[in-house]
C-alpha cells in the first residue's frame, strides 16, 4: 500500500501542524510514514509545503511529480502551484479563502475564482469550500487546517477514518483549543457529507 499527500499553503496557516496530525494518525493506524517539509519562508507568508508518504512502498521522502494521491491546498494559488504533483486519479481539497502575497504589492492581479476554476478543470474530484469562514463560525479562523483534514477524512480521501484522525487531534491539540477545533472538525464533516450526497445524486443513473 502507498498513499502520498501533499499539503500546500503559506506561512501561518498551519501546514506543518496539519502534516504532523496526518502523519501521527497514519502511524497510529499501523502504517509506515515519512515526511518532508519546506518551511524557510514560513514567517514571511511565503510558500510552505509538506510531503506525507504513507505505506511500505516508499522510496524517498519527497513525492515525485504526478504521484500525489491527495493535495490539500490551504490557499488556492499554492494548490495550483503544486498541481504537477497530483496523480491522474488524485483528489484535491482546497480552501477558497485566498491570501494575497505581500510580494505582489499590487503589481499582479490575483483572481482566486480563476485559480479555483483551473484546479477544478485539472481535477474533477475537487472539494472546494471557504474553510477559513467555516472555521471562523466554529470559533477561530486558525482551525481552517483542522477543518480541511476533517473534510478529507469525511470524503474518504484518507487511508484512515475521521474517528482515528480526531483521536490524534484530541491528544495533540492543547486543551484550551480543543473545543473550538472539535467544532470546526464536526462542522466540516457535516458540510462534506452534504456535498457527497449531492454528488452521488447527480451521478446516479436515471431509472
Amino acid at each position: 500500500m502507498k498513499f502520498d499527500i501533499l499539503i500546500a499553503g503559506v506561512g501561518g496557516q498551519g501546514v506543518v501542524l496539519a502534516s504532523r496530525l496526518l502523519a501521527t494518525a497514519a502511524i497510529d493506524a499501523g502504517f509506515h510514514v515519512t515526511t518532508a517539509e519546506t518551511i524557510g519562508m514560513a514567517q514571511r507568508e511565503g510558500s510552505v509545503t509538506s510531503h506525507i508518504r504513507i505505506g511500505d512502498e516508499i522510496c524517498g521522502s519527497l513525492i515525485p511529480s504526478g504521484n500525489a494521491d491527495l493535495i490539500i491546498g490551504l490557499e488556492p494559488a499554492e494548490a495550483a502551484r503544486n498541481i504537477h504533483f497530483l496523480a491522474k486519479d488524485g483528489s484535491i481539497v482546497v480552501n477558497e479563502h485566498a491570501v494575497i502575497p505581500s510580494v505582489l504589492n499590487g503589481c499582479v492581479e490575483y483572481i482566486p475564482d480563476q485559480v479555483l476554476e483551473f484546479l477544478k478543470d485539472k481535477c474533477h474530484d475537487t472539494i472546494s469550500l471557504d474553510f477559513t469562514q467555516l472555521a471562523k463560525q466554529a470559533g477561530t479562523h486558525r482551525a481552517a487546517n483542522v477543518a480541511m483534514l476533517a473534510a478529507a477524512a469525511g470524503a474518504d480521501l484518507l487511508p484512515f477514518s475521521s474517528g482515528e484522525l480526531w483521536n490524534v487531534l484530541e491528544k495533540m491539540v492543547p486543551e484550551k483549543y480543543r473545543d473550538v477545533n472539535r467544532n470546526a472538525f464536526e462542522m466540516s464533516l457535516k458540510r462534506v457529507s452534504g456535498i457527497e450526497e449531492i454528488k452521488q445524486q447527480t451521478q446516479a443513473p436515471d431509472v
